[in-house]
């Protein structure tokens, strides 16, 4: 056990001395691939996908932090020449505007997680009322595993720990400066929860 801790250590430690020695040409070509300015029309047209994948396996939320901190840097290009001339109004205004399109962007991400919870109480409340039995004062010992519905209650758990998922993957994202705007994932998770609750 503590030859696997001592590898382990020593593997992190040389992960550590890679990443420092990495040489300033390398971090420019990184993060000219890794720009997200091009795609700011085509993510667009990825949202569906997105909000399937979240759908479809509730731990994506969690991954969604680093889409949002990438996104700001859609920021960079339109304004890198305003920030070289100086003009302080101009670069504002620019800025405003694709804040307000990214933080559109994250609002419409973020609309899937009110509605998937939604979702999932609306089965759970199924489940526990209409699907569970009610479970007498005394039970005999031949109906009991008529009573303990194995399948509805692995359900139910299933159900809640999804629930816990999409809780801890919101409440896992921090607050994301983009442009002069912070954006707090909670706060839009509040109001997607306002407007399902309203919608519902």
């Amino acid at each position: 056990q503590v030859k696997a801790v001592l590898k382990e250590a020593r593997a992190l430690l040389l992960q550590m001395v890679r990443a420092v020695s990495i040489k300033d040409d390398v971090v420019v070509i990184v993060h000219s691939i890794s720009d997200m300015t091009y795609a700011t029309d085509a993510i667009c047209h990825l949202i569906p996908v997105i909000q399937r994948r979240i759908r479809k396996d509730p731990s994506n939320v969690a991954l969604l932090q680093g889409l949002f901190i990438k996104l700001k840097s859609v920021l960079d290009t339109p304004t890198a020449r305003l920030r070289q001339i100086k003009s302080q109004s101009a670069l504002n205004k620019v800025t405003d505007y694709y804040a307000k399109v990214i933080v559109s962007f994250i609002r419409t991400v973020l609309e899937i997680v009110p509605v998937s919870v939604f979702a999932i109480l609306m089965e759970i409340v199924d489940i526990k009322e209409r699907r569970l039995k009610q479970l007498p004062v005394k039970v005999e010992i031949d109906n009991l595993l008529e009573y303990a519905q194995l399948d509805e209650r692995h359900k139910l758990a299933m159900l809640t720990q999804e629930l816990s998922i999409f809780t801890e993957g919101i409440l896992a994202m921090e607050k994301t400066a983009i442009g002069r705007d912070v954006i707090n994932p909670r706060n839009i998770l509040e109001d997607g929860l306002r407007k399902e609750l309203v919608r519902q």
